[in-house]
Formats: C-alpha cells, structure tokens, sequence
C-alpha cells in the first residue's frame, strides 16, 4: 500500500514540473526579458517612427516641385525653341517630352542626393504621371490663343452663288445652276458669297483665286491686302431671302464677295472649279487652308 502511495506522490510532482517548465519556455520565446512582443508584430508592420517620416514627406515635397518644374520648362521649350524651327506640326512635339519622361529617377539622383534613398518605385510612378499632367495641361496654354495660333481660317458657313445684279434671280446652296438661251452666257455679275472665320485675327488672311472651266484656266489671282477690300459688296447684296444667317452664322465670321463672271455652260454642261486659298501668318507658323468648290452649269 505504501509504495502505490509514493507512486501517486512521484506522478503529481511529475505533472507540476511539466506545467513550469511549460510556462518558463513560453517567456524564453517571448524574451529573457519577459517584454511583450510590439504590437503589430504578427502581421509584419512596422514601428512609427516619426523622424524617418518627416524626412520622407520632405523628400516627397521636393520630388513633387522638382517634377513641376520639369514639366513646365519643357512646355516653353518646346513652345518658343522647337516649335520656331519647325514649318508645320510634326510627331517630335509630342513624342520627345513624352520620352524625357524616362529621366526623371536620373534627374532625381543628380538633383536629390540627399533624398535618393527615400524613393522607390512608387515615387517614380507618381512622378511620371505628375509631369505628364504638367506639360499638358501647360502646353494646351501656351498653344492657343492669344498666346499662339496654329489653327489656319476656313469657310465658316454656307457656300452661295448670288447674281449681284439681280441676287433673287440667282442663287443656289447646292452650286448646280440652270440656264435657258436667254440667261447661258450672260450671268457676267455673277459671285461667290460666303465667310472667313479665323480664332484669332479674320483681318490677316490673304485670299488666293483660281478659276477653271472643264480644267482650263480661266483666272488665277491674288487678292492681297486681307479682306477688307472683299466684305464692300456684302451691304448691296439685298436679296438673299433670310440666308445671311446661313452665310455668316456666327457673329465674327467676315462675309466675302469673289466675283467669278461669266458663266455658260456651253453646249450641254460645264463643271467649274474654284479653288479658294486662304493664308494667314500665324504664331509661329504660317497657316493655309485650301477650299475647292465646283459649279455645275447645265443648259435648258
């Protein structure tokens, strides 16, 4: 009986210093110490560390004015270097800023030293995008007007052929016109009504006239000096039945009168062309803009 006893003895001294060795390994693995583990320690984050987070909203800040910068210098270089030396738009206006857009973790090596070892690449994402946005939104300011004008005058709205002595006895949208033996070869006051409109300056553009006749040439001329020697026989064109509004339907498009003479259609029909060419100096190209309008004169 007493051995059973000293057996029951030994198996619960057995049990308790299992249950303390148990506890002393659970404080070795959170530390001699006995500290408790950081908060966030299971789920990988990291201590705030004030110091080391100003520093990088300092070299976000930096990063940030350095990007702008970048991206405003090269709107006004392309703008007044490159663009002056071009004749017209070319793919190099675009393409080259967009390229430069790979130097910018080198110019933030070169430039930002002290800060290099704060960017990563989530910095050189934003960066880009910023500097995008910048030449863009730049560019778009310095390529319109008053700053530049790079869009050429064009017909503003309908085009109309009047007889200028008569102008109810004459006048058609769709430029196909009918003449009996009475009228086929007489229309000698015939015109071209219809308006100039420019963004920026209607006053500048030059006019160029070429009249052909089944492709023979029958005038080429120059009408220099602008439009204002050209806008005198709009006030004596009466008799256009409500189609100013058609003609000129915005109120800075600049009517026009282009005398065309004669037109017959011989024996049976005749196709007449008339190419306007309108030409302004533009800022800082030279802009033109090229209208063709055929006339058909058929015989009754």
């Amino acid at each position: 009986m007493e051995g059973t006893r000293a057996d029951i003895t030994r198996t619960m001294v057995d049990l308790a210093t299992a249950l303390k060795a148990a506890a002393a390994d659970d404080r070795r693995k959170r530390g001699s110490s006995g500290e408790k583990k950081k908060p966030g320690g299971k789920v990988g984050l990291e201590p705030f560390n004030p110091i080391e987070q100003y520093e990088k909203e300092v070299a976000d800040s930096w990063s940030m004015w350095l990007v702008i910068l970048f991206g405003l210098g090269v709107s006004l270089i392309m703008r007044y270097v490159v663009m002056p030396m071009l004749d017209g738009e070319a793919n190099v206006l675009w393409s080259l800023p967009l390229l430069l857009a790979l130097t910018i973790p080198t110019l933030h090596k070169a430039i930002l030293r002290k800060f290099a070892d704060k960017y990563t690449f989530g910095n050189w994402f934003r960066a880009i995008f910023l500097y995008i946005f910048t030449w863009l939104a730049v560019t778009f300011i310095v390529v319109n007007p008053p700053l530049a004008d790079l869009a050429p005058p064009e017909v503003g709205g309908k085009i109309f052929l009047v007889d200028s002595d008569d102008p109810n006895s004459l006048l058609t949208r769709d430029l196909t016109i009918t003449l009996d033996e009475n009228q086929s070869g007489t229309a000698d006051s015939t015109v071209l009504v219809f308006s100039i409109r420019d963004n920026l300056d209607t006053d500048s553009v030059m006019l160029a006239i070429t009249v052909s006749k089944n492709g023979q040439l029958i005038t080429n001329r120059s009408l220099a000096g602008g439009i204002a020697n050209f806008t005198s026989g709009w006030a004596e064109l009466d008799g256009l039945d409500g189609n100013e509004s058609r003609v000129a339907p915005h109120e800075r498009d600049v009517p026009v009168v282009i005398p065309i003479g004669s037109l017959d259609s011989g024996a049976q029909q005749a196709t007449w062309k008339v190419v306007v060419t309108m030409s302004q100096q533009g800022n800082p190209w030279h802009l033109e803009y090229v209208k063709t309008i055929t006339i058909t004169v058929v015989a009754a």
